[in-house]
């Protein structure tokens, strides 16, 4: 957890790279997700996090830098190892704990509202089914994110 009285936001892609190396660094060790992240496990992190900094870039600050289709990356995993509504539950939960141990602000907060919409879309997708628990049930308010693709002032 981050000391200090507040806690930043997530702002740019060392953040972002922060928040996945802490996620993937729980989620690779968790006995939920170990056959789903097996290979990932096997071949390391360091091919897989510019990808999902890129992805997440995107999603979070609409840098435009993700190219891929997360979908099939998915559909990959599952068909070596079926991913049930419990496998995106746990990553959901492991998700939500590693950004609120590091973050908080609007971006922190998008990060976890669109991880929540990513795990249900993904599960739909994949098992043609919907889990009640995945949904999201409230709306809150997303602003415009901030543009980081190089036309601001830092």
């Amino acid at each position: 957890m981050v000391s200090g009285l507040t806690m930043p936001d997530l702002r740019d892609r060392a953040d972002v790279e922060a928040l996945l190396r802490r996620f993937y660094g729980r989620a690779l060790d968790d006995e939920v997700l170990a056959e789903p992240f097996a290979r990932l496990r096997a071949t390391g992190l360091d091919d897989h996090v510019p990808t999902m900094c890129d992805f997440w870039e995107t999603v979070l600050f609409r840098a435009g830098r993700y190219r891929g289709s997360a979908l099939q990356a998915h559909r990959d995993i599952h068909r070596r190892a079926p991913l049930s509504d419990r496998h995106f539950r746990r990553w959901l939960t492991l998700w939500h704990i590693t950004v609120d141990e590091m973050y908080r602000g609007p971006a922190a907060d998008r990060a976890k509202i669109q991880a929540a919409r990513i795990a249900w879309a993904m599960h739909r997708r994949l098992t043609g089914a919907d889990s009640p628990e995945l949904l999201v049930t409230q709306r809150v308010r997303d602003d415009r994110a901030p543009d980081r693709t190089g036309s601001d002032d830092r």
